[in-house]
């Protein structure tokens, strides 16, 4: 399994995604639609002697709202990442909550770098917001 496709089957088990469908690099044009998607950044934080690495991941977790000039909808948007980032901040308190990243690697923290925020408005009343997060793991190194 991908660290991506780790990262999706955790967050499907955010009370808040229950029962939405949730892509992995695709966000669709309609309303209420959710993706995770990767970020680029450096892999490596710091390399260990025994071949153990301890790595980052970074993604976002977008979604495409309806956002008009309505101030509750767009407060309500940016609610649900506020509670969002609550929920990733649980998670890391109880370290079996963490992803399950197959052999060899080990979740070790999630953290929420940004708060959500609207990352682009269109013409037809929606608006992708996103909010972006940072996974730290130990790839464990092959004993030889």
């Amino acid at each position: 399994m991908t660290i991506i496709e780790s990262m999706r089957t955790w967050l499907k088990t955010c009370p808040i995604l229950e029962g939405e469908r949730l892509n992995i690099d695709f966000l669709p044009v309609e309303a209420q639609s959710y993706s995770v998607e990767v970020v680029p950044g450096r892999g490596t934080i710091k390399q260990y002697m025994d071949g153990s690495a301890l790595k980052q991941f970074l993604f976002v977790l977008a979604s495409r709202e309806f956002a008009e000039s309505d101030i509750a909808q767009n407060a309500d948007n940016l609610q649900f990442y506020e509670d969002f980032a609550q929920w990733v901040e649980r998670q890391n308190r109880r370290p079996k909550h963490l992803p399950h990243l197959g052999d060899g690697r080990d979740a070790q923290k999630i953290t929420v770098t940004t708060p959500g925020y609207l990352y682009l408005r269109d013409d037809h009343g929606t608006a992708r917001y996103q909010i972006q997060m940072e996974l730290i793991y130990l790839q464990r190194g092959e004993r030889v």
